[in-house]
């Protein structure tokens, strides 16, 4: 019999994921993976202790806690920082999310014989990149450079482009899968409202948040007042059925922007993120389905073996292209495989396009399998990208990107 009372699951979602978290930490894995391997022992297919419906019951942390990394993240990209690098990011975003599209479809349609919309809507989906596992990691060993703002930046931008790449998708399936049913731009309306109308109401958000942070000296005060913001953002967010993660990852950008007093303010948060990570990757872990990933092995082999390919391969030709250093190009790639948050999402909009069809059925199948491998794998290829890159605390790298030294 699991836990039904919300209280006393939050509380077992804070001490046994922070333990888990300090036994990754004894064998060298990231902090995050032991949240979310604790989070799996608790879920209903293993121990049963967090069940499915208090899982869902506590969503709102889930959403509280994204929406904290996605501010975060906006806090990082300041214009004088990507200003140095934007090249890199612009096409290396493309480039990985070409090769990440092209690589998915082929491995769904010609090796498994997947239809054209399932293997269109996969590959859409593919390119989906999860911030939350990667700020926690970036976090916990303090990385910070060249590196780390040229991959926040990507992530930024390939979530945004992601969600107008899976609205294409869906708009062309429908025309493959109903009678009579063509490709029509009002398809476009919602991805194309997501998108604009979360850049807005960000960017909006942000600017009244400069104002009030004028006044405002105390650190715990500031706190409340982000923490006040990121909440307000995330319900107008669902309200208007917008990007929560995009709405204040905008926000936090122009905070960083604009706020000239103190750009850098965002980074009080790290009073409070911990107990916050570890609520969230450990509530992660419980709501994964062991039992998805077992009954469409196959498939899901197929498809997290194509997305690594395309990820890796695309960061490391588009870094070519744009003339990145060597660490880009070695290491981005493992960094942008991590994959969750955003990807829900994006199969909740499959399900309300395709209610109670068997290609919502197929893609949520094998997505959620995916994400249930990459919640796990994901932090541990984010650990060894930033350890590879010599942008962590503990490790340095010559300039050669070849030669690792202790710092």
């Amino acid at each position: 019999m699991g836990i039904t009372d919300q209280i006393m699951g939050v509380g077992v979602l804070l001490i046994l994921g922070y333990t888990g978290g300090q036994l990754a930490k004894k064998i060298k894995l990231p902090a995050v993976a032991g949240y979310c391997l604790m989070g799996i022992l608790l879920s209903p297919s293993i121990f049963n202790i967090i069940p499915y419906d208090l899982s869902l019951e506590l969503n709102a942390l889930k959403i509280l806690g994204l929406s904290i990394i996605a501010m975060i993240i906006g806090g990082e990209l300041r214009y004088k920082t990507i200003k140095k690098i934007g090249k890199s990011i612009v096409v290396i975003t493309f480039m990985q999310i070409f090769t990440t599209v092209l690589a998915v479809f082929l491995g769904m349609f010609f090796l498994l014989g997947k239809d054209l919309s399932i293997s269109l809507i996969m590959a859409s989906m593919a390119v989906a990149t999860a911030p939350a596992a990667t700020v926690a990691v970036m976090r916990e060993y303090k990385a910070k450079g060249n590196f780390s703002t040229t991959l926040l930046g990507v992530i930024a931008l390939d979530d945004a482009l992601c969600i107008i790449l899976v609205g294409f998708a869906l708009a062309i399936a429908k025309g493959l899968t109903q009678i009579g049913a063509t490709f029509e731009m009002a398809d476009m309306a919602h991805p194309a409202w997501e998108l604009v109308g979360s850049l807005g109401v960000g960017f909006a958000t942000g600017l009244i948040l400069c104002f009030i942070l004028k006044y405002i000296k105390d650190r715990s005060e500031t706190i409340v007042v982000l923490l006040g913001f990121v909440l307000i953002n995330s319900g107008i967010a669902v309200y208007f059925d917008l990007s929560s993660l995009l709405v204040n990852m905008v926000s936090g950008a122009a905070v960083a922007n604009f706020f000239v007093k103190s750009p850098f303010i965002i980074n009080v948060f790290d009073d409070i993120d911990l107990p916050i990570f570890v609520i969230f990757f450990t509530l992660a872990g419980a709501s994964l389905q062991l039992d998805l990933l077992a009954a469409n092995w196959l498939p899901a082999l197929v498809y997290i073996v194509a997305r690594a390919v395309g990820k890796i391969s695309g960061c490391y030709y588009g870094a070519i292209i744009s003339g990145a250093d060597n660490v880009t190009k070695k290491y981005l790639g493992f960094a942008m495989l991590p994959k969750a948050g955003v990807s829900i999402g994006l199969i909740l909009f499959v399900q309300s396009r395709f209610p109670g069809t068997e290609l919502a059925a197929v893609v949520t199948a094998i997505e959620l399998a995916a994400v249930t491998f990459y919640e796990i794998i994901g932090p541990m290829a984010t650990r060894y990208a930033l350890v590879g890159a010599g942008e962590t605390s503990t490790v340095g790298i010559d300039q050669t990107g070849d030669k690792k030294i202790e710092v």
